[in-house]
């Protein structure tokens, strides 16, 4: 594009502003267009067309305001009308007029706002009686606003007369969303997402109310962070038995995450790796420069990839890191593939919704792998890296996987190379370690092994290390599990006493079992 006709910051920041506002967001381009049009038309460039604009107004509540007064000020900045004024016609003229728009000609305002549906008029019937009123205010920008049940109606009657068309969607609750977040963030308040969501799920025009009170409150008693009770006093969702439960259960479960990571068998050089990555992100946003946070594990099956996830989101929401309440979403990366055209981006979308201001745990992230370009898998790659850019201040994406094949995920779409900030790669554990497991397993469940079991289980966990695709912690838990079933069998045929000893005959049976079926398990998420 020639330089001349390039926006400039002023005219980017008032385009801007529809960033703020619900509904019509999406017209922020059009604006662009008619800032170029405006400087084509001044130069001679072209001769055709006009300001006038078609609004097909989809929403119940009165944003058609909010998106007139940043058109106005466009239109004013590059001296399109001479004032920003708005006159809205069904509010400005006397309703028993037979038809009102033939006394329109002494109204100053530069924006006449013109509504078949409240002024009562057939735009059909009229149109020539129209062309004549906007042939005498050509110096008037005219917007017809489109209420009517068939869409596209107006836009056919009205033909050439208008040259541009915008739209006003209905308000969603992720529009309700980043409207508190726009005006809490504005006034330096902070919030938590999670809360946020429950907040403004009601009706826009009681949001708006509520946010306004919240703002007062705030400021006049110098508050610097909404809570969850200030939210739900005013939405009237108090429900005090629930809050204190939620409270109690988050006091309860203060310090348990760096426990629940110490407790951990093995992974020392991960659990390092963790508090580095913790002080890091800590210390960062403490300069208020928050870092990515998202995340990529590699390693085989079994060695705690997910276990660890579960804790980081623990470990993020006791240090208040994310702004949510330590939500952590759990998911195959199948998950994310839709069966149609379409809608897979918006399943991505909703899985992100769900996990915002916590961790997304992506397990077997390099099943988005296709071989096949516009594939439906190749729709979510490019819709999660895109999430992972807008949203990598509150939310923590982890994708999991094997370690080889998630090269191969992050080779075929650099974007995922760019915006992962941490690779940590998981090691098979040692034959002692995996002792560990099975003697904890034991533990948890309160059985005892006999003697001769562990050089038994040593020695399986030795060879069985050294086959491809080892289970590692899973292959320990399949082994308890059946160790459980022949012990139960044994007890039953013998009549033991004995409930809860498992001996060196139900392991050997066990690992026989095992053997018969191949030493295969089926992959499932987490271990």
């Amino acid at each position: 594009m020639l330089k001349e006709y390039e926006l400039n910051a002023e005219d980017e920041r008032i385009i801007d502003e529809l960033d703020n506002l619900c509904g019509v967001v999406q017209n922020k381009e059009i604006l662009k267009d008619m800032i170029i049009y405006s400087k084509l038309r001044k130069n001679g460039e072209i001769d055709f067309g006009n300001y006038n604009i078609l609004v097909r107004n989809d929403s119940d509540y009165l944003l058609l305001d909010d998106l007139l007064k940043v058109v106005g000020k466009i239109l004013l900045r590059h001296h399109i009308i001479s004032n920003d004024r708005i006159c809205y016609l069904d509010r400005a003229i006397n309703k028993s007029v037979p038809f009102p728009l033939d006394y329109i000609s002494g109204i100053e305002e530069s924006i006449i706002v013109i509504s078949e549906k409240k002024l009562r008029i057939d735009i059909g019937n009229d149109i020539e009686r129209i062309k004549k009123i906007l042939n005498l205010n050509k110096d008037k920008v005219f917007i017809f606003e489109d209420q009517n049940w068939s869409e596209g109606f107006m836009d056919a009657e009205l033909g050439n007369l208008v040259s541009w068309r915008m739209t006003i969607d209905k308000i969603t609750l992720e529009d309700k969303i980043m409207y508190c977040r726009n005006i809490f963030e504005k006034n330096n308040i902070k919030y938590k997402r999670q809360e946020i969501k429950e907040f403004a799920d009601q009706p826009f025009w009681k949001v708006r109310n509520q946010v306004m009170q919240l703002i007062i409150e705030c400021k006049s008693k110098d508050i610097k962070q909404i809570n969850n009770e200030m939210l739900k006093k005013k939405s009237g969702k108090t429900n005090n038995n629930v809050s204190k439960r939620k409270v109690f259960n988050k006091e309860k479960t203060k310090t348990k995450a760096k426990e629940e990571l110490d407790k951990l068998i093995g992974l020392n050089g991960i659990k390092d790796e963790l508090q580095k990555i913790l002080n890091y992100v800590k210390l960062n946003k403490e300069r208020g420069e928050m870092p990515t946070l998202h995340m990529c594990f590699t390693g085989n099956p079994g060695t705690g990839k997910t276990s660890v996830a579960r804790i980081i989101g623990k470990l993020f929401d006791e240090e208040n890191i994310l702004p949510g309440n330590g939500e952590f979403v759990e998911i195959h990366g199948r998950d994310l593939v839709a069966e149609y055209v379409g809608w897979t981006a918006q399943k991505v979308h909703e899985t992100i919704e769900k996990a915002m201001g916590g961790v997304l745990f992506i397990d077997e992230a390099y099943s988005l792998v296709s071989r096949y370009r516009g594939s439906f898998e190749d729709e979510a790659i490019a819709t999660l890296i895109k999430e992972m850019e807008d949203h990598r201040n509150e939310i923590c994406i982890i994708l999991a996987g094997y370690t080889e094949e998630m090269k191969e995920l992050i080779k075929l779409n650099p974007g995922f190379e760019s915006r992962i900030q941490f690779t940590i790669d998981f090691p098979d554990y040692t034959s002692d370690e995996l002792m560990q497991i099975f003697n904890g397993l034991c533990k948890k469940e309160k059985y005892n092994l006999s003697a001769n079991c562990k050089e038994i289980l040593i020695n399986n966990f030795d060879k069985a290390r050294r086959e491809e695709d080892f289970g590692n912690g899973r292959y320990v838990r399949n082994i308890f599990e059946k160790a459980k079933f022949e012990q139960s069998n044994r007890v039953a045929k013998t009549n033991s006493k004995n409930l809860n000893t498992i001996t060196s005959k139900d392991i050997i049976n066990a690992i026989n079992n095992m053997n018969t079926n191949h030493g295969k398990t089926k992959r499932v998420i987490g271990f």
